[in-house]
């Protein structure tokens, strides 16, 4: 394999900091990330390039060797290299082992697939996945976030608390140290803290819908995408309107006389505003009526309707004259029989 100039690979000098080459990592790796570069062969090469220098130059032990042995500093890392013996300096092959930068599919790290790409078998490295580097990506978060009618109609926001974990910036998601165990994360290789994320809710959502938010999932591993958060929308009962879909539906008391002779009546609709509702002669108790798109909001398509159902009211508290008044009606409508 041919030596590679890891300080130049991840653009810092020879004199860079431990945080100055943690942070060019990640600067870096995040440009030339598969998923962020789809089908580029050259980004992905330099991905995998950018996570074997971080790998050596973001851990102290084989920084120093490399510092020290330039192009012969693997020599002394794999017990009979090179054939027919020589002096080396040794280091412990788990750290080819370890997650900096994100385990492939086979769970090895991008250095060990780099560095023993190329020797056959299956795909390009002799395993599944042709020793190429993979970071894992995130897990999505889901929730269930419950919203009065009026923020389904209009929109709303909701502040929601997450406990995110990230990749430990103590040990860059080793889980440990030229000491040992990480004191940072003990051993896990990631940290988790809370994260307060306020969601917008847009107008328009129906119950047991879910809104998407990405990248503010659980992060993934050796940077690698943050997984998406899934809020599972669920509308509060409302005492007046009922909603099936983008349909509302609701009953509304008329007077016995609009019932009769027709009228109008207003009221407030389920997105607050005043309708009028014009009822028709002689209208019968339990009949519906239709307010086409008065329902939910849908973006870039038909609104829901809504629904009205009839309920007479009969009048209470009738003077003398008023009940004279129907006696004659009642009367009037009596059915008349031959001979009478």
């Amino acid at each position: 394999m041919d030596f590679k100039d890891y300080y130049q690979v991840l653009g810092v000098p020879r004199t860079a900091t431990a945080r100055e080459i943690k942070s060019a990592y990640r600067k870096m790796a995040r440009k030339f990330h598969p998923d962020v570069n789809p089908g580029d062969a050259e980004a992905e090469k330099r991905f995998r390039e950018i996570n074997e220098a971080h790998e050596v130059l973001g851990d102290e032990e084989n920084r120093k060797k490399y510092d020290q042995l330039g192009a012969r500093w693997k020599q002394g890392a794999v017990p009979g290299w090179p054939p027919g013996g020589g002096q080396g300096v040794e280091f412990d092959l788990e750290d080819l082992f370890s997650q900096v930068g994100g385990a492939g599919p086979t769970g090895r790290s991008s250095f060990f697939d780099v560095f023993f790409g190329g020797m056959g078998g299956p795909g390009a490295g002799g395993f599944p996945g042709g020793g190429r580097s993979v970071s894992r990506p995130g897990s999505d978060v889901e929730a269930t976030v419950e919203i009065t009618l009026e923020e389904a109609f209009h929109g709303g926001t909701r502040q929601l608390t997450l406990e995110r974990t990230s990749v430990c910036p103590t040990c860059s998601g080793r889980g440990r140290m030229e000491t040992g165990p990480c004191r940072t994360c003990h051993g896990r290789g990631q940290t988790s803290h809370p994260r307060v994320l306020e969601v917008r809710i847009p107008a328009g959502v129906t119950d047991g819908s879910k809104v998407r938010v990405r990248g503010e999932g659980q992060a993934g591993a050796g940077g690698g995408p943050s997984g998406d958060v899934y809020l599972q929308v669920h509308l509060r009962r409302h005492p007046v309107f009922e909603v099936k879909g983008r349909d509302v539906h609701r009953e509304l008391r008329i007077p016995l006389y609009d019932a009769v002779l027709g009228g109008e009546i207003s009221f407030q609709g389920p997105s607050g505003s005043t309708l009028t509702l014009k009822i028709p002669p002689e209208a019968q108790g339990g009949s519906q009526l239709r307010l086409v798109g008065q329902g939910l909001p849908r973006a870039g398509g038909q609104a829901g309707d809504l629904y009205v159902r009839l309920q007479v009211e009969v009048p209470t508290g009738l003077t003398d004259q008023e009940r004279s008044l129907f006696r004659q009606l009642a009367d009037l409508r009596a059915p008349r029989h031959p001979g009478a």
